[in-house]
């Protein structure tokens, strides 16, 4: 006779695992409604890290320098690395220059 009390237990433990992996995969979702429920929103979150907007900034042209650098490496099309580029020089101006960016929209 086979014991089935702890294949149902080893059951119903990797599905509450699993459940909660794919929870916590899930941070786009999952932090904005936790931030939320805690009453803190982005607003607040960004009034905290303005002071930390030139470290930030540097952060964001080392990690697109790298993504440009890696993109027009290795893909071999034209229009694909084009499209790289003017996506990165649109990105770093956005993240450069706030005030002139929110006077086009």
């Amino acid at each position: 006779m086979v014991d089935w009390t702890g294949a149902s237990t080893l059951s119903v433990r990797s599905a509450l695992v699993a459940g909660l992996a794919g929870f916590l995969t899930r941070p786009c979702c999952v932090l904005p409604a936790v931030l939320a429920l805690g009453g803190t929103s982005s607003a607040a979150l960004t009034h905290s890290v303005v002071a930390h907007r030139p470290l930030f900034l540097a952060a964001s042209v080392v990690l697109l320098a790298g993504s440009l650098w890696m993109n027009v490496r290795w893909q071999t099309r034209p229009f694909n690395k084009w499209l790289a580029v003017v996506a990165a020089a649109a990105s770093f101006g956005f993240a450069a220059a706030p005030d002139w960016t929110s006077s086009i929209w």
